[in-house]
């Protein structure tokens, strides 16, 4: 249970809202005139009943055998009264609290005994608008379908409100409201009342007020659910792999029954003024880490269903694209003047669109950041793009719909239902892919340069502007005042202004194609579909080809050794220039340059260096498999030694670390690391990379990047995806097979990084909000199995539920609660537990005994039956999806081949049947000790009265 994000912090372009809204079947027969309407996607079965509800139901597969619910309601806390700040979303809290057919937790008990986490697939969240609730369900039981559109009935009309559970679930609103305070919520305060002046908006955040929330009737929340849970404010959308008139014949029976009042109240929009004159909102805060300049400029909601409204969306996002790409070009400049810039257009509230530049910037600089905001943008204005440019965008703009239309068959059920979702409450058009590239195919070709350039013209207008700044407070920092941030503007429009030149590199990527070296051994695993093959220069590959995605292929590659064969006082030199040379391009291509020669390929590659391992990873699609291969080639062969780029980061780096200590949870994490570590010098704590970055050497880091890469005959590469053998193999030979063969037998060292021993309790102040965080950590030496690691997972997951179900559902003494358990047998043979969770400062003691009391419990009596269930159950149901996807066999297969085990367990269900409720009860014996942990409590600077 969440709220939604909170306008004014981050925009993307209208083309991508637009586009990321449409859906997919059903292609357009001829050119579209600019009046004709976007026809919805034939695919998607809609109605409405007779009480008003409407619905949306969509067929997919993907995952298979699930089901994606949504109950949405047209309504949230901009409907609220004056006592009723924050209801909205506390009757969401309710819904999982007592309904028509499920007393109390039981709705939630049930959900989890089908293997659905609450949480990832059980949720809901409260905007200024809306009310969304969210269910993911298996489809291999009718009964739980049908089950489950009961319980979207019950949230529809069926909410209890049973006195002692919403006494009891105050606590837990109060606790999400206390776990979201800090430095950006009190600058939003500050912000909020200009960015929203003249409109409700400003007075109706999701989250409401402590003193109602915890005072509230309860007949104050039954009234706004029966004011505004109602059928003509409601949709239902179901996407998943079902027969869909099955589905709509179920809608139409389970919600036909749904009444509205006799005599409703009118569902009105808040306004929000875009006319105004041009508005500052200054914000500081003493635990605010970062400086942040942004010019927002408000605007009526551009109409977005014909054909021509699709094609200025596609001129709005090759105007964002291309003036993002100068802005990151920008950024990589030595003493650039910001650390991140970007700007987007998309929607500010309902019923109000928004232009953003932003800029990040370090300390002071606040004014030169806005500068080059604004002469940028002015840049563009007085001379436009350049015609290259424009090339460049469009053809990322068309691949980028290429891409959608190669993987239509395997769209995301839960993607598709966020369509859905946005067709409802905003009348977005939801159009096949089919029809996007038949309308990208007619229209992106005919934009010209001149539309694209007079976008900034039409955007960059005073009315509805707000310059908006962010700060930390701090002795010797100055933020500027209003008057020199309007300076800002006349001084832009004064200066003179270069036209921009588009520099790109003719050179090919790889100069000269290597000869390579054959597969001179192979294996087939046909149980798992799995080939491995080893080359002549020592080089192994080992392949998955796949059907998951048609257009994904995902690799990695690793090789032993890593940092850890690096002196300490070497490590250290080299830890930050290590991470500039994997930003640096390759070959005869700086960063910039190589972004540019990519231009339409859907290519990743980057080179990783870890503590104990050097490797690779990365993505692309089947047709750039083999630039793929060449970046992978070069990145051994030709790395780049930038010293632009390291100043550049260098100082983006020092900029990000100037207030980081004022970060109460940053100076908690960096207490649990000095002391877990017990002070290692090789672990890189928060408080010391300023001094890391000091020290940073970019000869040195340089040299031991080409050392650990200029051996491959101990590196092993994994790909899954959308490939054959037949054509991976001439490449595997021609690029893997031409990589550097020292013959060197290496492997990483142990370096002792071990815990604590004892019982270790750390209370650390820091921070002005009444909040409090604890972290409780077991770890030390184990012996290592994957039954045992088994056995340590199933406890974490036992745990989470059961102090979930008493710290969160029985004392409301917090929002969430964390559970992560875990064996490792690199470097060491270790165990680690944590649990962590939120509250009160004055509530922290006792909640941590909760936690010690459960935790014996668990020892004496292990877990219940029905928890146990539960976990089990959402294990099967977690690796039934996983076992469909590129990225989780990439990860497994490298995981067993580290661990020396047999690639054909990697789909078996046995870990997941085999362990038992004891084996949990020993492991909570052998792990949860209470002389072997430590306790970590952030609690605030100022007793809390």
């Amino acid at each position: 249970m969440k709220m939604s994000r909170l306008p004014g912090v981050a925009f993307v372009s209208t083309a991508v809202v637009l586009f990321s809204s449409l859906s997919a079947s059903g292609a357009a027969a001829q050119t579209p005139a600019p009046t004709d309407p976007i026809p919805p996607d034939p695919a998607v079965i809609t109605g409405t009943l007779d009480n008003g509800l409407r619905y949306f139901v969509r067929e997919n597969d993907q995952p298979e055998n699930r089901a994606e619910l949504r109950l949405v309601v047209n309504a949230g806390s901009i409907l609220e009264e004056e006592d009723q700040l924050g209801l909205a979303h506390f009757v969401e809290h309710m819904a999982f609290n007592g309904t028509e057919n499920f007393e109390k937790q039981a709705l939630v008990d049930y959900l989890e005994s089908i293997g659905m986490q609450f949480g990832p697939d059980v949720n809901a969240y409260t905007s200024f608008d809306e009310t969304v609730y969210m269910l993911q369900v298996p489809m291999d039981d009718p009964e739980v379908l049908a089950t489950a559109f009961r319980i979207l009935g019950d949230w529809a009309q069926g909410v209890r409100f049973d006195p002692e559970e919403v006494d009891k679930e105050r606590g837990v609103v109060i606790e999400e409201w206390r776990g979201r305070r800090g430095a950006q919520a009190r600058m939003q305060d500050q912000q909020f009342p200009v960015m929203f002046e003249g409109s409700l908006y400003a007075e109706r955040l999701p989250i409401g007020k402590t003193e109602i929330l915890e005072t509230a009737p309860v007949e104050r929340l039954r009234s706004f659910y029966e004011d505004w849970y109602r059928p003509d404010l409601m949709a239902i959308i179901a996407v998943g792999d079902f027969d869909g008139r099955e589905i709509e014949s179920t809608i139409r029976a389970q919600f036909a029954g749904l009444t509205s009042p006799e005599e409703p109240r009118p569902r009105v929009f808040a306004d929000i003024p875009v006319d105004h004159p041009p508005r500052v909102a200054i914000a500081t805060d003493t635990e605010a880490t970062q400086s942040q300049v942004g010019v927002l400029y408000k605007q009526p909601p551009a109409p977005r269903g014909t054909v021509a409204d699709f094609r200025r969306g596609l001129v709005e996002g090759l105007y964002s694209g291309m003036l993002n790409a100068r802005l990151d070009e920008l950024r990589l400049q030595a003493d650039a003047p910001f650390l991140v810039g970007f700007t987007g257009q998309g929607q500010f509230a309902r019923g109000v669109d928004a232009y953003q530049l932003v800029a990040l910037v370090g300390d002071g600089g606040i004014e030169r950041g806005l500068e080059a905001l604004l002469t940028e943008a002015e840049r563009v204005v007085r001379h436009g793009f350049t015609e290259t440019e424009l090339e460049r965008q469009k053809t990322d703009v068309r691949r980028a719909y290429e891409r959608r239309l190669a993987e239509r068959e395997n769209q995301e059920s839960i993607v598709l239902a966020n369509r859905y979702l946005q067709a409802f409450l905003q009348g977005s058009p939801y159009p096949s892919i089919e029809t996007q590239m038949a309308f990208v195919d007619a229209l992106l070709p005919g934009i010209t340069l001149a539309e694209t350039n007079a976008v900034a013209q039409a955007w960059l207008a005073e009315e509805g502007r707000i310059i908006l700044v962010n700060a930390p407070e701090k002795e010797g920092l100055e933020t500027p005042a209003e008057e020199d941030l309007v300076g800002v503007f006349a001084s832009v429009s004064a200066a003179e202004i270069e036209a921009y030149e588009d520099a790109a590199a003719d050179a090919p990527l790889l100069p000269v194609v290597p000869e390579g070296t054959p597969v001179v051994a192979e294996e087939t695993l046909d149980e798992v579909g799995v080939s491995i093959w080893t080359l002549e220069n020592g080089v192994r590959v080992v392949l998955k080809p796949t059907d998951f995605k048609d257009d994904e292929i995902l690799f990695s590659a690793t090789s032993p050794g890593g940092t850890s064969l690096l002196p300490d006082d070497l490590m250290r030199k080299t830890s930050f220039a290590l991470n500039v040379i994997a930003q640096s391009g390759v070959g005869e291509f700086d960063q910039t340059e190589l972004g540019k020669k990519l231009t339409g390929k859907a290519v990743r590659v980057s080179p990783l260096l870890g503590s104990l391992s050097e490797g690779i990873g990365g993505s692309s699609s089947p047709q750039d498999v083999e630039t793929a291969f060449q970046l992978i080639y070069l990145y051994f062969s030709a790395p780049r030694r930038d010293e632009t780029m390291f100043d550049a980061l260098k100082a983006q780096q020092t900029a990000v670390l100037a207030n980081i200590g004022a970060n109460p949870n940053l100076v908690l994490s960096d207490t649990v690391s000095a002391i877990m570590s017990q002070g290692h010098p090789r672990v890189q704590r928060v408080s010391q990379l300023m001094e890391l970055l000091e020290e940073a050497d970019l000869d040195a880091g340089y040299e031991v990047f080409r050392e650990r890469f200029a051996d491959a005959s101990d590196f092993t590469f994994y790909f899954a995806g959308a490939f054959d053998l037949a054509m991976m193999r001439p490449l595997v030979e021609r690029y893997l097979g031409a990589l550097p063969n020292l013959g060197r037998v290496e492997n990483w060292v142990d370096h002792g990084i071990d815990p604590p021993a004892g019982v270790i309790e750390t209370f650390v102040y820091k921070g002005l909000e009444p909040q409090s965080r604890t972290q409780i950590i077991f770890a030390g030496d184990a012996e290592y199995s994957r039954e045992e690691a088994g056995a340590v997972y199933a406890m974490a997951e036992v745990l989470q539920i059961r102090l979930r179900e008493l710290l969160r559902e029985d004392l409301g003494g917090t929002y969430s609660v964390g559970v992560n358990g875990r064996l490792s047998y690199r470097p060491d043979e270790e165990y680690s537990v944590t649990i962590a969770f939120g509250s009160a400062p004055e509530r922290a003691e006792e909640l941590s005994s909760v936690v010690f009391e459960e935790i014996e419990r668990l020892r004496t009596e292990g877990p219940d039956a029905e928890t146990v269930g539960k976990v089990r159950e959402t294990q099967r149901r977690g690796l039934e999806t996983s076992l469909r996807e590129n990225r989780f066999w990439l990860n497994q297969l490298a995981s067993f081949e580290r661990g020396g085990w047999d690639l054909n367990e990697i789909p078996s269900f046995e870990g997941i049947e085999s362990w038992t409720a004891e084996q949990v009860r020993e492991a909570a014996v052998r792990y949860l000790r209470t002389d072997q942990y430590a306790r970590f409590v952030l609690l605030p600077e100022q007793k809390v009265p």
